[in-house]
Formats: structure tokens, sequence, C-alpha cells
């Protein structure tokens, strides 16, 4: 028994070397973030980014974005859209759209709609994304970040708001 208590060890430390380290342990760039804050979103060609309160709901696979007006033209695959920025100010914007998606529309039917590339800034992470267009005005905040985009470190504490900005209200 006194000889087995080494090989015990010696195995025990060869398992556990072999191993993988943890997710959260190996990756380190994960950052907090409340479960409402405020994102920046630049929108195709466009200089100036447009600043507003989002929801990042896990409970939703895909991020939606307010637009109303929204004209597609499968033509050229461009879609014009009206978005209020972070002064209240409305924009007219046509940008390229990279597909449509049908939506499934309670309590029957679907619902079209046109998928956008973005470059959202959430906190310090800034990262490459798509969002559908449809009019969110029946809702507290005008943009819903799904967990496509939370995928890129983003860990939720739904406990707290803006952990990674300040409140615009």
């Amino acid at each position: 028994m006194r000889h087995a208590l080494p090989a015990i060890i010696l195995l025990t430390a060869i398992i556990f070397s072999a191993c993988p380290a943890k997710a959260d342990e190996k990756n380190t760039d994960n950052i907090i973030a409340g479960y409402i804050e405020n994102v920046s979103i630049k929108i195709w060609d466009r200089e100036a980014p447009i600043i507003m309160e989002a929801k990042l709901d896990t409970g939703a696979d895909s991020s939606s974005l307010h637009a109303t007006d929204i004209v597609i033209n499968n033509n050229n695959k461009h879609v014009s859209f009206t978005i209020t920025d972070q002064h209240g100010k409305k924009q007219r914007i046509t940008c390229p759209y990279a597909r449509i998606v049908r939506i499934k529309k309670r309590p029957s039917g679907y619902q079209r709609r046109p998928v956008i590339p973005v470059q959202l800034k959430i906190g310090p992470k800034t990262f490459d994304a798509f969002v559908n267009l449809t009019d969110r005005s029946n809702f507290s905040y005008k943009m819903l970040i799904g967990r496509k985009e939370l995928r890129h470190g983003i860990l939720i504490d739904s406990s707290r708001h803006h952990r990674l900005s300040k409140s615009a209200k």
C-alpha cells in the first residue's frame, strides 16, 4: 500500500494536467455588463455612430433595432429606414442589407425583416454584428441585443443596469 500512494498521486497529476482549463479561466477578456447599457451603433458608411440604450437579452437569439418607414429595394439589395438618434433627431438612412428574415408573429403569421451589418460598441468591446430592423415603438428600449452578439465576451449581470455606461435618464 505504501508503494501505491506515490503511483496514485502521479496518476492524478497526469490526469489533471491533461484536462483543459475551464472556459472562464482561459477567456479573460469577458466583460460584465448590466441588463441595460448604452450602445454605440455604426451603420454602414456613416461617420457618426448612434448612441442609444439597449436591453441585453439572453432570451433573444438575434438583435433588433427600432426603425420606421422601412422600404426594401430588392433590385439593389438596399433598405431605407428612419431612425431616431440619441438627441431625438430623425435620420433617414439607406444601406445594403445582408438578408431578409422571417420572424414568427404571435398569435399567427410572419413578419419579414431586413438584416443589416453594423458595428456595435458595448463598453470597451467593439465588434461587427447583424441586426434586424423592426418597429419597436411599443417597447421600452429601441434596441435589443441578443445571444449572437453577446457571445463576443459579454456576460450579463441581471441585477444591475448601466454597469459600463451612465444612464441617459
